[in-house]
């Protein structure tokens, strides 16, 4: 694929060239993806205590007396039993979609004080890296524009179901454009006189699309 005739990835309503997005993968703290992603989701219908812990390399801040919340109300979720993707959520079917709100309420309505969307959204991540974003107070922000925009079209849902919507139409235009599978060749082919950032920025390559977009959208 040509990097001139690539179109640009789409993120929250703002389009990044390839060179943009790669400025910012080569920017991106460079313990973090090795600390969080990469270590693996382990089991989908299984959380641990050090996975939740894991959750503080992204800046969750949840304390050990949130960690047993999340632990206690584990152990009755309804998780999702194999790995899932986004693109597969149609907020207009009765699969996927609705599967992913059931589990993501069953925390969110449970949750004291203090643990709110944020928090339970980078567990649900973990365990689920290609299925659920990272929705934090940013993520949130930048697309509202974009979940507002389709108010009228789900009334019935709330920002938070609008907002995995506008993400998920980002996924699914920047896998049809190819500007993913672009970003993922400049990630494998990167090279720097620094050995370990060249190292560091290819091993990016091994996150999710939907992790590759949250990204982008710092």
């Amino acid at each position: 694929m040509n990097e001139s005739t690539t179109t640009a990835i789409k993120v929250a309503g703002d389009a990044r060239s390839l060179q943009e997005a790669m400025d910012i993968m080569v920017k991106y703290p460079r313990k973090t993806p090795m600390a969080f992603d990469l270590v693996g989701a382990g089991e989908p219908a299984n959380l641990t205590a050090e996975e939740v812990r894991r959750t503080r390399k992204i800046s969750s801040r949840i304390t050990n007396n949130e960690l047993a919340f999340f632990m206690e109300t584990a152990e009755t979720a309804p998780w999702i039993q194999s790995k899932a993707d986004l693109a597969d959520a149609d907020p207009d079917s009765n699969g996927l979609f609705p599967t992913m709100t059931d589990l993501y309420w069953h925390f969110a309505e449970r949750a004291p004080k203090g643990v709110n969307f944020a928090k339970i959204s980078k567990v649900l991540h973990l365990k689920q890296p290609s299925l659920y974003p990272i929705l934090d107070s940013h993520v949130r922000r930048a697309y509202n524009p974009a979940a507002k925009a389709l108010r009228s079209e789900y009334p019935e849902f709330g920002w938070r179901r609008r907002t995995w919507t506008a993400i998920r139409n980002d996924l699914l235009d920047a896998r049809a454009t190819g500007s993913l599978a672009a970003l993922r060749k400049s990630l494998r082919e990167f090279e720097s006189t620094d050995v370990n950032e060249q190292e560091r920025v290819r091993r990016l390559d091994g996150l999710t699309d939907l992790r590759l977009l949250d990204i982008l959208v710092w």
